[in-house]
């Protein structure tokens, strides 16, 4: 089965969230994105990544499959994020990953403390895998 790195920056980088979205526990490894900025949606609360010469975003990558990928760019609503292959950092070198971003996205800058409602979002996760689970057995 071929497998693909991601790079996480929000949600799928917390393993609660990662685990109930594929049914599987993650193995994540540091890394950092470079030339792009860490934003927060105002309207939604999620993050998202953008181009910005001189950033940097700090986040996880994991290995996915193909078919982990499907599941993912219907949970981040492809084509409103959008999965791009970039080049990121990790401690045993440059690695190519794909990486959600939101390329023409507005947002504002990330309040340290801000913090999402887990049992929310845990919710709209369990909805969501759900609804997966009963399309893939219709």
């Amino acid at each position: 089965m071929r497998e693909f790195l991601l790079f996480t920056y929000g949600t799928i980088g917390d393993p609660e969230f990662f685990e109930d979205l594929l049914k599987r526990k993650a193995e994540y490894q540091t890394a950092q994105l470079h030339g792009y900025q860490c934003l927060l949606n105002p309207d939604t609360g999620y993050l998202f990544v953008k181009p910005s010469n001189g950033k940097q975003v700090s986040g996880k990558l994991v290995a996915v499959t193909e078919q982990e990928l499907a599941i993912l760019d219907l949970w981040e609503e492809v084509p409103m994020y959008r999965r791009e292959l970039q080049t990121v950092e990790c401690k045993t070198g440059r690695k190519q990953a794909f990486v959600y971003t939101q390329n023409h996205a507005d947002g504002v800058p990330i309040n340290p403390n801000h913090k999402l409602d887990r049992a929310s979002v845990l919710l709209e996760i369990q909805t969501f895998r759900n609804w997966i689970d009963n399309s893939l057995t219709d």
